[in-house]
């Protein structure tokens, strides 16, 4: 990737919580996968679940606990900030169910987590994107400075990346840019669910 940091998925323990932690010049992206959890930043807890996206900007100390007796499955973004950008001040939670559905290429079913307008810095679309059985997208393509990942949460599909075809599972991230052309195709009799995010060129 040339323009976000990293990308990592992570496990907590049951009632276990993490120790207060701050960046100064990094800003993350959470999204919770399954699970429940108390999100403390600042001097506010809020309640995280399954579906949530959690933006947290640099200079906020923050810390995740698993309430629950089962592991919180997450997901990580971290994207970097030069000194002088201006960033959100607050953490911000939302679901993706928040958002209203839209559609694009052919037959992604579309549901926003974050955009530009909610602070993101260098990643420009955080989304989460589900495919109906037997249905597939356009063949389109990605230029050398886009950075486009696809993560499937639930499901699996057929990822056409080029000439290079390969079974896309659970807990598996395809990078697609730079392409001359990919599509996700559902070949199966079951939705499938991706988590989705890009910096655009």
């Amino acid at each position: 990737m040339k323009h976000i940091d990293s990308f990592s998925r992570a496990y907590l323990e049951p009632l276990c919580e993490t120790i207060p932690v701050s960046h100064s010049d990094v800003q993350e992206i959470f999204y919770i996968v399954s699970g429940k959890g108390i999100l403390t930043a600042g001097d506010k807890d809020r309640n995280v679940r399954e579906g949530d996206g959690i933006i947290i900007p640099p200079k906020i100390t923050y810390s995740l606990k698993n309430i629950l007796e089962e592991p919180l499955e997450f997901l990580i973004l971290v994207e970097s900030v030069l000194e002088g950008t201006e960033v959100r001040k607050e953490v911000l939670v939302r679901n993706y169910r928040e958002s209203s559905i839209g559609q694009g290429h052919w037959n992604h079913l579309v549901h926003q987590v974050f955009g530009k307008s909610d602070g993101l810095v260098k990643i420009h679309s955080v989304l989460i994107v589900r495919i109906e059985p037997m249905q597939t997208a356009d063949t389109h393509g990605h230029n050398a400075e886009t950075d486009e990942i696809w993560y499937m949460l639930k499901g699996s599909g057929l990822h056409v990346v080029n000439r290079e075809v390969c079974r896309q599972k659970p807990g598996d991230a395809v990078p697609v840019a730079p392409s001359t052309g990919h599509s996700l195709i559902n070949d199966t009799d079951e939705p499938l669910q991706t988590f989705y995010f890009a910096h655009y060129e």
